[in-house]
């Protein structure tokens, strides 16, 4: 159960509850929400209190932004395929998951950098896909921290990098004791 006030993610827009009333159309209690970041609160949503669709949750925490942090470099890209990219990418964002956003968003970050290699155009359906999943999940942990969309962003960024580092780093310390090892015999 959400209070008035809580912060809370419907769907994948961080929302703020404001109300909690009856619906005039079902007759079952909704809380009244309206996206975080308006100053009028001309949008509002009401979703049922209880949840039977599932798509309102808890802010992330701390804690769920580290361990996204640290899984984000085995989240694997998706399959490129040009002609059902857009489908792979909506069908992401339709869900709930953070790690959804993180796919998208290294599979378009990798698209573009084998295009740009490729002396080729950037293809647009990523570079759409890119700017609403980057929105999406550095708006959720700039709330969720308390820090502006770019700090998030750049915040997390910087901690993924310094874990692929870490995974970079502890590969090339097993592939060195596997061939000492296989020296030895």
């Amino acid at each position: 159960m959400y209070k008035i006030n809580d912060v809370v993610v419907y769907r994948r827009d961080v929302c703020k509850v404001v109300a909690k009333k009856k619906s005039d159309f079902t007759g079952e209690m909704c809380y009244v929400l309206v996206p975080y970041d308006s100053t009028d609160r001309s949008v509002t949503m009401q979703v049922p209190v209880s949840n039977k669709a599932g798509h309102l949750r808890d802010l992330v925490t701390k804690e769920q932004i580290t361990d996204l942090i640290k899984n984000a470099p085995d989240i694997e890209t998706l399959e490129s395929k040009p002609a059902n990219m857009k489908s792979q990418y909506a069908t992401l964002m339709k869900g709930d998951s953070l790690e959804d956003l993180v796919c998208i968003i290294k599979t378009s970050y990798l698209r573009n950098d084998e295009r740009l290699k490729s002396h080729k155009k950037l293809a647009s359906i990523d570079a759409e896909y890119l700017e609403k999943a980057e929105k999406l999940l550095y708006s959720e942990i700039a709330i969720a921290l308390g820090m502006s969309y770019e700090e998030s962003k750049a915040y997390f960024e910087k901690e993924v990098a310094k874990f692929e580092k870490k995974n970079a780093a502890k590969a090339k310390t097993a592939a060195k004791k596997k061939t000492t090892k296989a020296a030895k015999e």
